[in-house]
């Protein structure tokens, strides 16, 4: 989901750079970004009747089916509002929303067509929910009355889209706010003003998430008890700081947790009731030892690094190899084309880095998590005196995984743009058992990301390449 909406935000916001790079006319495009959400409704629509009549017959494939096609939904809507961006749709509707406007008229299209991936699963959740009520009864499992299905899609978005809408748009809001202002004000700075807004709104961020996220999501404190108490001796000896630990409550329809804020004045730790209600004890330490560890090992402001990082090297790399290209390409093109030609080379070519940009940053991600989940490892097995990763640490963390992805309803083996597959994880921590702490493989790696970060960063600002 994640990388899904970074890449519509990213359609959205460069309609008016794609526009015309594909013989569609206007109307043309309009239709193609109504048919986005209009596909979702009707192959939901399909899968859910499908599932329904499987477990009619005692058979879950079909809804099993369902989560997974659904699940990559988010592609072909990609698709839409990449061709709805290429023809003259945005042109045509600039002159009257400017290009603000359009980027909001596309993202709109997304969000619909990701409320309607959950609108048409909700039929089946809930007859999924209904028949684990007898599993509830008998004390196994919480109960949770079903939402209706406005309940339902809003709650869904409310915990999955604007978590992670609200970063990518706001600083987008703001460079835009501060370069419309320079406009009227000081035309001479028109550029400077962008980034400096843009800047503005991730530092803004970075700093009052641990704010701006409790309102958002509704969080509620963990109330006082042998759970606060032991999620609160483990940050102690960890030596990190935490303000407050939040319960997200999304009726037991999310579980996942998180750690907010750099500050530690401000620092907190979020849970879901799902988690609280499901996970045992052992699981729930490592869960938070996980959590911890981002901080411990400092990744957030180290992600931020390997961002930027990411898309100079990118660039770097992409744009003279490009610029290359383009010139042999160019001198078989006749002049009154070489505008044309210019243009689509252009747009390849940022399609390119941001491609390769989002590779990279996966990559890099995926080894911040493996560190994160090693370094909960450490945490619970010195707890018990140990400088050795004790089976009963692995054993625990392993578990976690597993009831996140049961929990979540994700197979084990699928993969994940920023975390790795469960399988993939648990596959390394097994290996861990035994290991001293010290000298681990993945600490070597993720310090060669960082100072590689810093030194690519650091060309790019000695170069003047870097992607703000």
């Amino acid at each position: 989901m994640q990388l899904i909406l970074i890449v519509q935000v990213s359609i959205a916001l460069l309609a008016g750079e794609l526009a015309g790079s594909l013989p569609l006319g206007a109307w043309v495009g309009a239709a193609v970004l109504a048919a986005a959400p209009a596909l979702v409704l009707v192959a939901g629509a399909v899968l859910a009747a499908a599932a329904h009549r499987g477990m009619d017959r005692g058979d879950r494939r079909g809804v099993e089916r369902l989560y997974a096609v659904q699940g990559l939904m988010g592609w072909p809507v990609t698709l839409a509002l990449a061709t709805a961006a290429c023809s003259a749709l945005p042109r045509g509707l600039a002159p009257a929303l400017g290009n603000g406007g359009v980027a909001v008229v596309f993202m709109a299209s997304a969000v619909v067509a990701a409320l309607l991936v959950h609108a048409t699963t909700w039929s089946v959740e809930r007859r999924v929910r209904e028949s684990s009520l007898m599993r509830g009864l008998d004390g196994l499992t919480p109960l949770h009355p079903m939402p209706s299905l406005a309940s339902y899609v809003l709650a869904q978005a409310r915990a999955g889209l604007l978590p992670m809408l609200v970063p990518l748009v706001v600083p987008v809001v703001l460079s835009e706010a501060a370069r419309t202002a320079a406009g009227h004000l000081a035309p001479d700075f028109v550029d400077a003003a962008r980034i400096a807004g843009g800047v503005a709104g991730a530092l803004l961020l970075f700093v009052l998430v641990p704010l701006i996220v409790p309102p958002l999501l509704g969080l509620r404190r963990l109330g006082p008890g042998p759970m606060r108490d032991d999620l609160e001796s483990l940050a102690k000896h960890a030596g990190i700081g935490v303000r407050e630990i939040w319960v997200w409550p999304t009726d037991g329809l999310v579980a996942n947790a998180a750690v907010m804020g750099v500050i530690p004045g401000l620092r907190c730790v979020m849970l879901s009731d799902c988690l609280l209600e499901c996970m045992p004890r052992e699981q729930l330490r490592a869960v938070m030892a996980h959590e911890l560890g981002h901080v411990v090992r400092r990744h957030l402001p180290w992600m931020l690094a390997v961002i930027l990082a990411c898309w100079t090297l990118a660039g770097m790399i992409i744009a003279p190899l490009a610029q290359e290209l383009f010139e042999r390409v160019a001198s078989g093109v006749p002049e009154s084309g070489l505008e044309a030609a210019a243009h689509t080379a252009g747009l390849l070519r940022d399609g390119a880095v941001l491609v390769a940009g989002l590779f990279i940053f996966g990559f890099a991600s995926r080894r911040f998590e493996r560190q994160a989940d090693t370094y909960a490892v450490q945490l619970l097995s010195t707890r018990e005196g140990r400088d050795d990763a004790t089976p009963e640490a692995v054993d625990a963390m392993v578990a976690a995984l597993g009831t996140v992805a049961l929990l979540n309803r994700v197979p084990p083996a699928r993969g994940s743009w920023r975390h790795g597959s469960i399988a993939w994880r648990q596959d390394y921590l097994r290996a861990l058992a035994g290991r001293a702490h010290g000298a681990l493989a993945i600490d070597g790696m993720v310090a060669a990301l960082r100072w590689g970060a810093l030194a690519v960063v650091g060309a790019g600002i000695a170069l003047g390449v870097l992607p703000i």
